[in-house]
């Protein structure tokens, strides 16, 4: 089986570097990675984009990113169809909407949280929909060095709930706490009850082993946008 040369944006960041560790160089070559400091796995390393050479871009099989909503639209623009996962969170509603039609001319997978667990309380909380008179809370804990607040997940919770429910939940500001990697509740009440669902990831690599499962099988797709939901499709 041909190995797939990937390519890390971010790779000097917490997550680039959980990448980099969860890389099986059985399945993947690090061809290109982008990053402030030196990757001495990958191929080629460059602080910036701006100046590779087209013919190393065109080399790179998928794209995985983990940087910021600015660096994102300029992965974008530099290189032309080639897949891309994204984990980016953080962007406004019109770099989302340039995300979509960036789409149309490649495969682009992107989604606010790579877990499977987070997936997975994703479609239990489709229950709720049978307790919409309940009120409904989201909650959400990360480590201090956290940027978005709330984060991209505490959206995504939220905007599914909201669709389940029908009606308006309330986002609070996430809370920000030493090195806490991702903790997100949902609360469900009435005067005579409660519901609970909350996901806590242990470690960054869960994050990791989703985006890499999302590069391996995105580079057959066609164009369009994928997400969580779509992994998981049978």
């Amino acid at each position: 089986m041909k190995k797939i040369k990937i390519g890390l944006f971010g790779a000097s960041g917490k997550m680039g570097q959980s990448i980099r560790k969860s890389l099986d160089q059985k399945i993947f070559t690090p061809f290109l990675a982008v990053s402030s400091k030196s990757c001495d796995e990958f191929t080629f390393t460059v602080a910036s984009l701006k100046n590779v050479e087209q013919e190393i871009l065109e080399q790179v099989d998928v794209w995985v990113d983990f940087s910021s909503p600015k660096q994102l639209q300029e992965l974008l623009r530099l290189t032309q169809k080639t897949p891309i996962v994204s984990g980016t969170t953080g962007c406004t509603a019109g770099q989302i909407k340039k995300i979509k039609a960036a789409a149309k001319k490649r495969p682009l997978f992107w989604a606010s949280n790579m877990s499977l667990g987070v997936w997975a309380l994703r479609q239990a909380i489709k229950a709720l929909g049978l307790i919409k008179d309940f009120d409904f809370k989201v909650e959400e804990i990360h480590h201090t060095q956290k940027k978005d607040n709330p984060s991209g997940t505490a959206k995504t919770l939220r905007g599914d709930l909201e669709k389940i429910v029908n009606k308006k939940v309330t986002l609070p500001l996430g809370q920000r706490v030493g090195h806490v990697f991702g903790i997100h509740k949902i609360t469900a009440g009435s005067k005579s009850e409660t519901i609970t669902f909350e996901h806590a990831a242990l470690n960054r690599e869960v994050f990791a082993e989703g985006a890499l499962k999302a590069a391996r099988w995105i580079i057959n797709k066609k164009h369009g946008y994928y997400s969580m939901d779509s992994l998981q499709e049978k």
